[in-house]
Formats: C-alpha cells, sequence, structure tokens
C-alpha cells in the first residue's frame, strides 16, 4: 500500500495578502527602531545626592525624634530613600489671603512648626529620571511618604542637589 501525501500549497486571497504585508511592515520598523535607540550610548551614571523634604505643620518637639544617620524608607512601597544628614526647624508658615490687598502673604502659623530634613543618597541619573538606591523616582515638589525609626511624615521634596561625579 502506498501513503497518499498531499503536497502542502499555501493559498492566500488579496486580504490575507495584504495582513501579510502589514504585519511584515509593523515588524521591520519595530526592529529598525529598537536597534537605531539601542545604540544611542544612554548610559547610566551613579553618584550620591542630596535633597530636602519638608515636613509641614509638625506639633512642636516632634522634629527632636529625627536625627542624623536614621535610614529613611519610603511607606508606599518600602523603597530605601537614603539617611538623615541634618535636620532645620523653622516657624511654620501658611499663605493667607490678605482682604485689602487681594494678594495672598506669608503668616507664621503659631503652635506649629516647619521641619527641613536634608537626606544623602545614591542616586542613578539615565538621563530621564532620577533614581535613588532602592530604585525610588523623584522629583522637586514630588510629595513623599517617609517613614524612620519612631516617626513617619510626608512633605515635598523641596531641593535636590547632585554632587559632581569623580
Amino acid at each position: 500500500m502506498e501513503q497518499n501525501n498531499p503536497k502542502f500549497r499555501l493559498r492566500l486571497n488579496l486580504f490575507d495578502a495584504i495582513v501579510l504585508v502589514l504585519v511584515l511592515a509593523v515588524g521591520a520598523v519595530l526592529v529598525w527602531f529598537g536597534l537605531r535607540s539601542g545604540g544611542s550610548g544612554n548610559t547610566a551614571s551613579s553618584n550620591m545626592v542630596q535633597y530636602t523634604i519638608l515636613f509641614q505643620k509638625m506639633e512642636p518637639g516632634t522634629s527632636a525624634l529625627i536625627s542624623p544617620g536614621d535610614p529613611l524608607v519610603d511607606t508606599v512601597k518600602n523603597y530605601n530613600l537614603g539617611t538623615v544628614v541634618s535636620t532645620r526647624v523653622e516657624p511654620a508658615v501658611v499663605q493667607v489671603l490678605d482682604q485689602e490687598t487681594r494678594t495672598y502673604v506669608d503668616a507664621v502659623l503659631e503652635g506649629y512648626e516647619d521641619v527641613y530634613v536634608t537626606v544623602e543618597s545614591t542616586c542613578t541619573d539615565n538621563g530621564e529620571a532620577l533614581l535613588l538606591d532602592g530604585g525610588y523616582d523623584f522629583r522637586v515638589g514630588q510629595t513623599t511618604y517617609v517613614r524612620g525609626p519612631g516617626y513617619m511624615g510626608s512633605g515635598p521634596v523641596t531641593a535636590i542637589e547632585r554632587e559632581a561625579e569623580g
């Protein structure tokens, strides 16, 4: 007995041919841009960074809990944020509308204090964003939720200072 093996024939109609050409063209474009951007030399550099977080409207005396050398951790995703370098305490300031001039003016808020916490960490700069040692992406003005030994706080990042690469 002889086995009957039919020959394979590819039968494409016009619609199948158009879809096949489009898929191949999209694939070629993705490969082209992938190879082109891969060789652009976007290398990440790692260096030290100091940044300042402002804890607003804290009760007087609670700033004594924050001391240099404290490790800070992000309370949302447990990222390592660095180590406290220094703290600076100032009277709490809020903006109040002056009814006569219709402008906002700074006024001292009695019974509260603002604490500026300077933190140091290693940082990776890939040209688009700054990533702290633990992978935390941060920018000036971004609210940061922080946990230290015995305290928690949140506030905006007010300043970022990168140390020169050596």
